[in-house]
């Protein structure tokens, strides 16, 4: 009995130690989990686009106050003006085709070439995805504050193969 006393007390120990170390995340853990579903989104709007033949754009919204967030949308004839073109929020049955961010992570720019198209657009920028697959060329800067720092990470789109690329800190845009 004492045998047993003394090992649930070493246990005890052990987890005191190991809970919260393993409660924080580590900057990184979280930057791979922001790429996984940034580039799940980017997966699902490309066979969306290449099934439809439709152009379809992933639509970053950037705020003051509250979360930053990203939604897949289609490209479709405005029914009132049909030689224009609107952009509706896409629905799927198997996947949420939109990712809030963590209030703690912000979308600081999101470069088109050189240009940081978020400043101009008043918060919103768009990547576009075109009916063969191919994906717009941009670069994405987040900003992860936490309570004592703050991390940048650079998520730059890699057009033919359709997927972000993570860097640590701010990337410069290319061009």
């Amino acid at each position: 009995m004492m045998e047993m006393m003394v090992v649930i007390f070493l246990i005890g120990i052990l987890a005191s130690i190991m809970l919260p170390r393993m409660a924080r995340r580590a900057p990184q853990t979280e930057w791979k989990t922001i790429l996984d579903d940034l580039n799940n989104l980017v997966f699902f709007a490309r066979q969306e686009a290449m099934a439809n033949q439709r152009v379809y754009r992933l639509a970053f919204r950037s705020v003051t106050t509250g979360a930053d967030s990203v939604a897949v949308e289609e490209e479709r004839p405005d029914p009132e003006k049909p030689q224009q073109k609107i952009y509706t929020p896409v629905s799927s049955y198997y996947f949420t085709p939109s990712y809030t961010f963590h209030d703690s992570i912000k979308i600081k720019a999101f470069y088109k070439g050189r240009k940081d198209v978020l400043e101009e657009e008043k918060g919103r920028a768009y990547c576009y995805v075109i009916p063969d697959g191919l994906v717009e060329d941009v670069l994405i800067q987040l900003t992860h504050k936490s309570e004592n720092e703050e991390t940048g990470g650079s998520f730059k789109m890699m057009p033919f193969f359709g997927k972000f690329e993570f860097f640590v800190g701010y990337e410069k845009p290319e061009r």
